[in-house]
């Protein structure tokens, strides 16, 4: 199997109520990261409307704000990859051994209905 890995997240910084954040839980994807970089993987990351991430704030607090989710914060690979990431029809999934759907609130309204994806 291909040591590459994509990891898929939200471009959703709200839900259907502007006022109501949304975005990528950073712990979701920093225990996967953080578990496939000690086994050797390159790892990518993918988003529905592609560019930044937003970070959904509630995962910036207690209990989630853990210690993979700060160390993922400061993280320079991962924080310009975050800010920067491909769209789907950039990436060929058969380039990758593994793809994670990482979680957080935005993906119920981005990733349903992104037939790229």
């Amino acid at each position: 199997m291909s040591k590459r890995m994509l990891h898929v997240v939200s471009n959703v910084s709200h839900d259907d109520d502007a006022a109501r954040p949304a975005g990528l839980r950073l712990s979701e994807l920093t225990h996967a990261y953080d578990e496939f970089a000690a086994e050797g993987y390159e790892q990518h990351i993918v988003s529905p409307s592609g560019g930044a991430i937003p970070i959904e704030p509630r995962s910036l607090k207690w209990p989630y704000f853990d210690s993979s989710a700060r160390r993922g914060q400061v993280d320079p690979v991962l924080s310009k990859a975050l800010a920067m990431t491909a769209w789907p029809e950039e990436v060929n999934a058969k380039d990758y051994g593994m793809i994670y759907f990482a979680g957080g609130h935005g993906v119920m309204w981005d990733f349903p209905s992104n037939e790229a994806l």
